[in-house]
């Protein structure tokens, strides 16, 4: 696929733009300056491509720290990308607008100028101001109201076109004509507190620098997607801002943050969880997890910072045991020491991910399944004081999540560690050891006798 950049000073409206694109509310949007700070992705259809669409931070000149980083990374899509949309605001040019665009002069055959905020037709002169810039292709819109983003679209598929042409036989908007349907993508969520090294293994599993590290908490705020292929699987990662308390999250845009993240969750296939080794688990790590299972996600415990723990014998063993102890509901999720500086660890950490995805998505045979309840109930009966409760029928309803739905006499009463018994057969006699799994009961229509 090609790839087109969203640039622009900040507040023009970048974020808004990307999310009208792609359809949906990915990057968080909001008035304060400089909100968008790592490159986040998403998918642009085209009428005859498919473009993965970057949403960058705001480019200033003469800043320092994370603004400078923010505007290096701006600058370094840009030159990658096969076009770019450089966004200004219709009412007004500023010098930092004047500087960015001297800046890209030389890229100018693959810039866009997309005057935004051209809310009515009463603004549709000011667009035409913007030709002065000299740049060849100026389009005016309005990312709030969806206005002429149809003519945007064609505007920049030219572009592509002229650039890149199609080769014969191929249909940009998928596989070659014969080439088939695309292998799935492992959506991989990365969780955790503020500052363990999410950002850090992002990077690292990518290969390379698209999520900004710093040791300032909160530096990731959008979920920031990225791809890439591992021994012939292929991950898309979304690195989340970091989930604190809610008596610790300050302002709407941390808000927001924490409720990307949420929605990242309910994405993904599988999250990894990264926990500083160094300090150790908290009680917001068993929340992050809680809402990980609850959503019927895979899910791995990592230790990462591992190379400052150091390699005494037995010191993986004896916090895989801590773990177990303070996560007892957690039994089956894999607990790995990486080390995002190093890169030590990540090579097991994304082998498991390939299986526990694997058991995500298989699916147990009606017939066999039932076989096997048979045997499971013959070694244990479910209990109950007076009450003879009995699982007449025992399937699958989905795969990734995992789900069953066992048919039972009654309902009431009907005892919850049964269930839990149920599913620790499921894992061990159906190859599903290390993914969580829910059992609805549900009333039988025979008699409840």
């Amino acid at each position: 696929m090609c790839k087109v950049a969203v640039l622009g000073r900040p507040n023009v409206g970048k974020s808004t733009l990307f999310n009208a694109l792609i359809g949906r509310r990915q990057a968080i949007t909001h008035g304060t300056p400089g909100v968008t700070r790592d490159a986040g992705e998403g998918e642009w259809r085209l009428a005859n491509r498919r473009v993965v669409l970057v949403d960058t931070g705001g480019w200033q000149a003469g800043e320092d720290g994370i603004a400078a980083e923010v505007a290096m990374r701006s600058l370094r899509e840009a030159r990658d990308a096969d076009a770019a949309l450089l966004v200004l605001d219709a009412l007004e040019t500023t010098a930092e607008d004047e500087r960015f665009m001297e800046v890209l002069r030389p890229l100018s055959d693959r810039v866009v100028l997309v005057v935004n905020k051209v809310d009515t037709v009463d603004r549709d002169p000011l667009v035409w101001n913007r030709l002065a810039h000299g740049f060849p292709s100026v389009v005016g819109v309005s990312a709030v109201h969806r206005r002429n983003l149809d003519a945007l679209a064609d505007t920049v598929e030219a572009l592509l076109d002229e650039r890149l042409p199609t080769a014969p036989g191929t249909d940009q908007t998928g596989d070659a004509s014969e080439g088939g349907a695309r292998g799935r993508e492992i959506r991989v969520a990365i969780l955790g507190r503020p500052n363990t090294g999410k950002s850090s293994l992002a990077n690292r599993l990518i290969g390379r620098a698209r999520s900004i590290v710093s040791a300032e908490p909160g530096t990731t705020r959008d979920v920031v997607v990225g791809s890439f292929q591992w021994r012939g699987t292929s991950f898309r990662l979304l690195d989340t801002a970091g989930l604190r308390r809610r008596t610790h999250v300050d302002g709407a845009v941390e808000y927001y943050s924490a409720a990307r993240s949420r929605e990242a969750v309910r994405e993904c296939d599988l999250v990894f969880l990264v926990i500083d080794a160094v300090e150790g688990l908290s009680d917001q790590d068993k929340k992050i997890a809680a809402l990980s299972v609850a959503e019927g996600r895979g899910l791995f415990i990592v230790l990462n910072k591992w190379d400052l723990v150091g390699r005494g014998a037995g010191l993986a063993s004896e916090a895989r045991e801590r773990i177990r102890f303070q996560f007892p509901v957690l039994a089956y999720a894999p607990v790995l020491t990486v080390s995002a500086a190093t890169g030590a660890g990540v090579a097991r950490l994304l082998s498991t991910a390939v299986e526990v995805h694997a058991q995500l998505t298989h699916h147990a045979g009606t017939g066999r399944l039932n076989q096997a309840l048979a045997g499971w109930v013959a070694h244990y009966r479910p209990p109950g004081r007076g009450a003879n409760y009995r699982i007449r029928y025992l399937v699958q309803v989905s795969t990734n999540p995992v789900r069953f739905a066992a048919f039972v006499n009654r309902l009431a009463g009907f005892p919850t560690s049964y269930t839990q018994y149920l599913e620790n057969c499921i894992r061990r006699d159906f190859g599903m050891p290390n993914v969580p799994i829910s059992i609805e009961l549900r009333q039988s229509r025979r008699s409840s006798r």
